[in-house]
C-alpha cells in the first residue's frame, strides 16, 4: 500500500475509455527456447515466465496477444550498419567469430556471447517493437515484452544488447506521422544506446532514472539538456518514497511541458530491491503506479521489457505491467496454478526465493525517508531544465 491504495487498483477513468479495448501484448516463443548460455545474467526465464503467469491468471484475451515477427536484415540496416548485421547473422550461423571481428563488433565477450539465436532473438525484439509502433499509431497501448534493448549501438553489440529495438520503434512512429515522442527509461542502467541514436533530435525527450555510478557510467547530472535529456542518477538504496517524489516533482511536470504525442517506455526490472544487478530498493508497486501515471500523458503508449535478472521479480513486475496496460487487476493472493509456476522457475544464484515472491504478485512497499541528497538532486536538475514549481 502507498498512500492508502493498492497501486493496481488506481484507476484513471479517462484512460479506460480511451484505451481499454486497444491494449496489445506482444511476445514470442523464441525467448522460451533460447538462452545466452552458461552463467550469463540473461540465462533465466523472463518473457516465457511472464506469458505463462499471465495465462495462469487469465488476464489476456486471445485477440490481445500478438506474436512478434523477426525483423529481416535489410530492415535492420535502416539503423544498424550493413557490416554489423552481416557479421551478426554470419556468426549465428557458424557459431564462431574471428578475433578481429570479435574486437570490432564486441561479440564473443562474457556480456555479448555467441549463442544459437544471437541474431534471431534480438531481431524478434526489433520486429515486436515495430509492431507495437504500428498498433498504437492511431491511439492505444502495446507491450513489447522482449524489447527494451537500450544499450544497442548502430555498429556493435553493447551491454547484453545486440540490436536496438527502441530506436526502431521511435523511428517508426515518426514514419507514421507522430513527431513529438517522449522516451522514459525505468531501467537501473542508463540508456546509452538510445541517447547515442538520437543526439540532436529536438522532438525527442529522453528521460532516464538510473542508478548513479553504475555501468555504463553515463547519464550524469552534467548530461542534462533542456527538453532533450533528463538524466536522473539515483543514489544507492533509492526507495519508493524517493522515486515517487522524483517523478512527481521533476519527470511529470517536464513531460507536461514537452507535450509528447506518444510515449515509449523501457520497463526494466533491475531497479527492484531483489535484483542482483543494482543497489536500488524499489518495489513493483511503485513502478506500477509510475506506469499508471505515465499513461495519463499520451493516448499512444509503447512499453517494452528491459533489464531484470531475478526470474521471480521480473515475472511478477512485468505481469503487473500488463495488468496496468490492459486496465485489469490481479489477485493479491495467487491461485495454485500461478504459485506452481513461480515455484518451477530456476536461477543458479538462488534455489528458492522468499515466500512472498511465490504466493503474491505484490511486493511489500519500500517506503522510507526522503533523503536530503534526493531533494537536492531534484532541485539541481530542475534548475538545469529551467523549471520551477508554481
Amino acid at each position: 500500500m502507498i498512500n492508502g491504495h493498492n497501486l493496481l487498483d488506481v484507476k484513471y477513468k479517462k484512460l479506460e475509455v480511451l484505451h481499454l479495448s486497444k491494449a496489445a501484448l506482444i511476445g514470442s516463443e523464441i525467448y522460451r527456447n533460447s538462452q545466452f548460455g552458461g552463467k550469463h545474467p540473461l540465462s533465466i526465464p523472463r518473457v516465457s515466465a511472464v506469458l505463462d503467469l499471465i495465462r495462469a491468471l487469465g488476464i489476456c484475451d486471445s485477440e490481445e496477444y500478438k506474436t512478434g515477427p523477426c525483423a529481416k536484415p535489410e530492415l535492420l540496416q535502416r539503423f544498424h550498419t550493413p557490416e554489423y548485421i552481416s557479421i551478426l547473422k554470419k556468426t549465428e550461423m557458424s557459431q564462431k567469430i574471428s578475433q578481429t571481428d570479435a574486437k570490432t563488433y564486441n561479440i564473443g565477450s562474457l556480456s555479448n556471447p555467441v549463442f544459437p539465436e544471437m541474431f534471431k532473438r534480438p531481431a524478434t525484439s526489433v520486429g515486436s517493437s515495430l509492431l507495437a509502433a504500428d498498433l498504437v499509431a492511431d491511439g492505444g497501448r502495446a507491450y513489447s515484452l522482449g524489447g527494451g534493448l537500450h544499450h544497442g549501438m548502430a555498429a556493435y553489440a553493447n551491454g547484453f544488447c545486440f540490436l536496438n529495438d527502441l530506436a526502431f520503434a521511435i523511428n517508426r512512429l515518426r514514419e507514421l506521422g507522430i513527431q513529438r515522442v517522449a522516451y522514459i527509461d525505468l531501467d537501473a542502467h542508463h540508456c546509452d544506446g538510445v541517447t547515442a541514436a538520437f543526439p540532436e533530435d529536438e522532438n525527442l525527450f529522453i528521460v532516464s532514472a538510473h542508478e548513479d555510478k553504475r555501468w555504463p557510467f553515463t547519464g550524469g547530472v552534467d548530461e542534462n539538456l533542456v527538453d532533450r535529456f533528463l538524466n536522473i542518477p539515483l543514489p544507492s538504496r533509492c526507495n519508493d518514497t524517493e522515486y515517487l517524489f522524483i517523478f512527481e516533482k521533476l519527470v511529470f511536470p517536464l513531460l507536461a511541458r514537452f507535450q509528447p504525442e506518444a510515449l515509449v517506455i523501457q520497463g526494466g526490472a533491475d531497479a527492484l530491491e531483489d535484483d542482483p544487478m543494482s543497489r536500488l530498493s524499489l518495489s513493483n508497486q511503485v513502478l506500477w503506479k509510475i506506469l499508471t501515471m505515465l499513461l495519463e500523458q499520451s493516448q499512444r503508449v509503447i512499453l517494452t521489457g528491459g533489464g531484470g535478472y531475478n526470474p521471480w521479480t521480473v515475472s511478477r513486475l512485468w505481469t503487473g505491467f500488463w495488468a496496468v496496460m490492459s486496465g485489469r487487476s490481479v489477485p493479491e493472493n495467487l491461485p495454485s496454478e500461478a504459485i506452481s509456476l513461480l515455484k518451477s522457475l530456476s536461477w543458479q544464484r538462488q534455489t528458492m526465493p522468499k515466500e512472498r515472491l511465490l504466493n503474491s504478485i505484490l511486493d511489500i512497499p519500500k517506503e522510507g525517508q526522503l533523503r536530503n541528497e534526493v531533494s537536492d538532486l531534484v532541485e539541481k536538475i530542475s534548475a538545469l531544465h529551467k523549471f520551477t514549481e508554481n
